[in-house]
């Protein structure tokens, strides 16, 4: 895996129009939107501590953080969609439930004021104990502009490209499955720290790429599942003629078996 993942990084970095080329690096909008959204989040706890956040996603100072990560090129396109208030799933549940607002507003404050990677991972956990509906890992894309060295960003593209370069099935809703992809993105960059970031943006810029299909990698040990019964058919399709086409050549080798015997039979000299 090593090697491999070492050669897909080279060709993630010299290909021009990945995101590592269009977005990570040489990007002052990129470096200007963590102050941005930083200040947008202090905003968010400001509003719900005051109780001037709103009962929706629209007009809310946590819209205002989402467009701003949202404008971060395609990585994060969509990323404002987990929050959008749908009443009739009553999803994330953090606009009409006091309890779990506040309880949003206090994991965002205390994330603001962690220093180390072992207090925010215990926000997390307090935070997916609580079980509020709909408010899943979404929110590490808040986070990561927190801190980029130590939250990865996440969505359905990064843990697509993850599950197919570590030949994984982590699901995309789920905090406790976050954390084990956090501890194995974390464990592959320090391992690969030279070439990449200690910013996990470029790794899983990287996953990115993969799971969007954008990155050619020239193998098919990390096509995508759709790829890959393609080339499974295929196959499929190539073993079934291999075998029609040896099943014709015996029936003919038999044929010819039994029309030299008759041949024979009737006295013909057939050669």
């Amino acid at each position: 895996m090593q090697g491999n993942l070492t050669q897909i990084i080279q060709q993630y970095k010299t290909d021009k129009e990945s995101v590592y080329n269009t977005w990570f690096i040489n990007n002052e909008e990129r470096l200007k939107a963590f102050r941005s959204i930083r200040r947008g989040v202090m905003q968010v706890v400001d509003d719900i501590k005051c109780q001037r956040f709103p009962n929706d996603f629209k007009g809310s100072s946590l819209e205002f953080v989402l467009s701003c990560i949202t404008e971060q090129k395609q990585v994060f396109e969509g990323a404002s969609h987990p929050f959008y208030w749908k009443p009739k799933l009553r999803i994330p549940d953090i606009y009409e439930n006091e309890t779990n607002k506040q309880a949003f507003g206090q994991f965002l404050e205390n994330c603001l004021n962690a220093k180390t990677e072992e207090q925010i991972i215990r926000q997390i956990i307090v935070l997916d104990n609580k079980k509020i509906k709909g408010l899943g890992p979404a929110v590490a894309s808040i986070l990561y502009f927190l801190h980029p060295t130590i939250i990865p960003p996440f969505n359905t593209a990064i843990i697509n490209g993850f599950n197919f370069l570590f030949k994984d099935k982590k699901k995309l809703g789920s905090w406790s499955e976050y954390l084990k992809l956090r501890e194995v993105l974390i464990d592959s960059n320090n391992q690969h720290r030279g070439d990449l970031s200690s910013d996990l943006g470029a790794i899983a810029g990287l996953l990115f790429e993969i799971g969007t299909q954008k990155l050619v990698l020239g193998t098919d040990e990390y096509l995508s599942q759709i790829e890959r019964k393609k080339i499974e058919k295929l196959i499929e399709k190539r073993r079934e003629t291999v075998e029609q086409e040896k099943a014709e050549d015996n029936l003919h080798t038999e044929m010819q078996f039994h029309l030299l015997k008759i041949g024979n039979a009737l006295g013909y000299d057939v050669i």
